[in-house]
C-alpha cells in the first residue's frame, strides 16, 4: 500500500503542477466523442532527425503540408468600441465569411459541408524554459479511440480486487526526442477515461487526468480508468478500480523506478505551451472573420495592452482535405511590470480546433528577484488524420 501511496502521489503532483500552471486559462472539456476505432492513428509511430537548434524567434518549414497563396477583393471598414476597457478592431469584408468557434477546444471539423473527426496528428515541437537553456525538440504525436481495458483495484488490506474489462476512451501521447534533457528514446503514455475529455487530445501530454481522479469518490466523479507508460520498454499501469467501484485505491503493475528520467522532459512540453496558449487572444481573434485582413487593440486600465492582427494566406493540406489558412501575430505589453512581454507568430485555420504553426514567447518577473525569465515554444503540425462521420 506505501509504493502504491507513493507513486500515485508522484503521478497526481506531476500532473496537478504542470496543469494548474499552464492549464487555468482553459476553455474546459467537450463532449465530443472519438471514432470507435482510428484512422492510421491506433499505432502512431515517430520520426526522428538529426538534432537542430532553432533561435528563439525563428521559424521552420518542414513535413508534409504545403501552402499555396489566395486573395480576394475586400472593402475596408473600421470600428471602435467605447468603455473601460476599448477595443479596437480594423475589418476588411471579404467574399466569404470563416471564424474560429473552437479555439484550442477538441471539435468536430465541418469544412465544405462535411464533417469530419480528428483523430490523430503529429507536431514538431520547440522549447526553450529559459533564455540560457538549450532548445529542445521533439516529436509529438496524439491519437484518440474507443477501446476495452481490464481493470483492478486494490482494497484496504492491499488485496486486488478483479474489475473485468470495460469500454474505455483511449488517449495516447508519443513523445519521440530529437533534442532533450534527459529523454533517450520513446516515450508512450495511454490514458483511459469512461467518457470523452477533450483536454486529453489538445495538450501536448495529458496531464489533466488527475483533476478526474478520486480514489475516495464515488463512481460517478471518477471518469478517469487509468494510465499506462511505456519507456524503452519499461512500463508502468496504473488502473483506478474507484472508476467503478467505491472504496478501492488504484492497482499498479510494472516498475515506476524510470519515472525521474522523463520528468524534465514532461516539464518542458507544459513549458513550451505556456509560451503559445494564450486564450484571451485566441477568443478575441476567433470573434472576428478570418477571411478577411483584421488587426484589433484591446487595453485596460492597470496598463495591460494587447494588439494583434491576421491575414489570410494559403492553404494546407490533410488527409487530402484542404483547409485555408490565416497568417497571424499578437503582442502583449503590460506597465505593471507583472508580464514583461507576451509576442508571437504563426499560421491557424479557423476550421481547425488548435493553430497549424506557432511560435511564441512569454515573459515575467521574478517578484523576489526581479529578474526575468523568458520562455520560447514552438509547434507545428506535420500531419493530422480526419474521419468522416456521417
Amino acid at each position: 500500500m506505501k509504493k502504491i501511496a507513493g507513486v500515485v502521489l508522484s503521478l497526481i503532483l506531476l500532473g496537478l503542477v504542470v496543469a494548474s500552471g499552464c492549464l487555468g486559462g482553459g476553455r474546459g472539456a467537450t463532449s465530443t466523442t472519438p471514432p470507435t476505432h482510428t484512422t492510421g492513428g491506433s499505432s502512431p509511430t515517430g520520426t526522428t532527425g538529426s538534432p537542430t537548434t532553432t533561435p528563439p524567434g525563428t521559424t521552420t518549414t518542414s513535413g508534409q503540408a504545403t501552402g499555396t497563396t489566395t486573395s480576394s477583393p475586400e472593402t475596408p471598414t473600421s470600428t471602435e468600441t467605447p468603455g473601460e476597457n476599448p477595443t479596437t478592431t480594423t475589418t476588411q469584408t471579404p467574399a466569404e465569411e470563416a471564424y474560429w468557434e473552437h479555439p484550442w477546444e477538441y471539435a468536430p471539423v465541418t469544412i465544405n459541408g462535411k464533417k469530419y473527426l480528428v483523430t490523430y496528428y503529429k507536431i514538431h515541437y520547440k522549447v526553450q524554459p529559459n533564455q540560457s537553456s538549450p532548445v529542445y525538440e521533439y516529436i509529438v504525436e496524439k491519437s484518440v479511440e474507443k477501446t476495452k481495458v481490464h481493470v483492478y483495484g486494490t482494497d484496504l488490506t492491499g488485496g486486488t480486487v478483479d474489475l473485468g474489462e470495460h469500454g474505455v476512451y483511449e488517449y495516447t501521447t508519443v513523445v519521440t526526442p530529437i533534442k532533450a534533457a534527459e529523454l533517450r528514446g520513446k516515450l508512450v503514455l495511454k490514458v483511459w477515461y469512461k467518457e470523452p475529455v477533450g483536454e486529453a487530445f489538445i495538450y501536448p501530454w495529458d496531464a489533466v487526468w488527475a483533476t478526474y481522479f478520486n480514489p475516495y469518490g464515488s463512481t460517478q466523479v471518477n471518469n478517469f480508468v487509468g494510465m499506462e507508460m511505456d519507456y524503452e520498454g519499461q512500463k508502468m499501469v496504473m488502473t483506478n478500480g474507484a472508476a467503478f467501484k467505491t472504496g478501492l485505491f488504484p492497482h499498479l503493475e510494472g516498475s515506476s523506478d524510470w519515472m525521474n528520467e522523463v520528468k524534465t522532459d514532461l516539464n518542458n512540453l507544459y513549458m513550451g505551451w505556456f509560451a503559445v496558449v494564450h486564450v484571451a487572444i485566441w477568443n478575441d481573434v476567433g470573434a472576428h472573420n478570418m477571411m478577411a485582413p483584421q488587426s484589433g487593440a484591446i487595453a485596460d486600465s492597470f496598463g495591460h495592452k494587447l494588439e494583434w492582427s491576421s491575414n489570410p494566406d494559403g492553404t494546407v493540406t490533410f488527409s487530402e482535405v484542404a483547409f485555408k489558412l490565416v497568417d497571424f501575430q499578437w503582442k502583449y505589453s503590460s506597465a505593471s511590470g507583472d508580464l514583461s512581454a507576451i509576442s508571437g507568430k504563426g499560421k491557424l485555420s479557423p476550421y481547425l480546433f488548435m493553430p497549424v504553426e506557432v511560435d511564441g514567447h512569454v515573459s515575467y518577473l521574478d517578484e523576489k528577484t526581479g529578474e526575468s525569465t523568458t520562455i520560447y515554444g514552438y509547434m507545428k503540425i506535420e500531419d493530422l488524420k480526419l474521419e468522416k462521420v456521417d
